[in-house]
């Protein structure tokens, strides 16, 4: 299996991932309702999962909703529920700056998460288009088990927090990651593949013992990352 990865930036670069990747990378119609748009589209909804979720009130395999990606991707970190922490706060009388405040995630940022791009080899998504129903099934769920067996690396090995003056502190994320994962089953030139997208989020619980805002990133000496992700990966389908 192969796996693409590209940083996610509030603005522009998010609004694309709103409009196309997240309805199977077709073209989602103005004003279209985000659950209406993957219907149309013949995908599956977006489904939470990481061990950091409960941190953020989510569970695994809850669906992503427009807001929350929203407010966790494309607000510059906020928390997914950050409408409704606002509003309940709104209403108790405090005051409109309090309110917003109590649902960032910390400082702002422009990079707000990762996005990989999860592809199993030819052979497999050849074998997944001509199969019968069984035969799907199984890739799928093979395909499945190895991306959780990806984010599980990178939750243990590879994701870190910088935090203080530079980053100097660097710590692994308390309780884990949060990502929202997105199936589809065309290329754009509409031919049949076989792959999903993965967005995980570098907004992150600050440690107790810090004011500093903090950040996600990679550990150092992952640069040839995508290798070793592909190389876990296919033990998790062969195995």
């Amino acid at each position: 299996m192969t796996v693409d990865i590209k940083i996610v930036r509030a603005g522009q670069m998010y609004r694309y991932y709103l409009r196309q990747t997240v309805v199977g990378d077709g073209r989602r119609p103005a004003r279209t309702p985000l659950r209406a748009a993957q219907e149309q589209a013949g995908v599956p909804v977006g489904r939470w999962m990481g061990r950091g979720l409960s941190v953020l009130g989510l569970t695994s395999g809850e669906e992503v909703t427009e807001a929350q990606l929203r407010n966790l991707f494309g607000e510059r970190g906020r928390h997914p529920f950050a409408d409704r922490i606002e509003a309940d706060l709104l209403a108790k009388g405090v005051s409109p700056k309090k309110a917003f405040k109590a649902g960032a995630l910390g400082r702002r940022v422009m990079v707000t998460g990762v996005d990989f791009v999860f592809r199993p080899q030819p052979t497999i998504y050849l074998l997944w288009a001509l199969g019968d129903e069984e035969t799907r099934r199984v890739i799928e769920a093979a395909h499945e088990r190895a991306i959780e067996r990806v984010l599980e690396w990178i939750e243990d090995e590879v994701a870190v927090i910088r935090y203080g003056k530079d980053g100097i502190y660097r710590v692994r994320p308390p309780g884990g990651l949060v990502a929202a994962r997105f199936r589809h089953y065309e290329a754009r030139s509409g031919m049949p593949l076989l792959f999903l997208g993965r967005f995980r989020s570098v907004s992150l619980p600050i440690p107790r013992d810090s004011e500093d805002q903090l950040c996600g990133q990679l550990a150092p000496g992952t640069s040839r990352l995508s290798s070793l992700l592909s190389g876990v990966a296919g033990a998790a389908v062969l195995g």
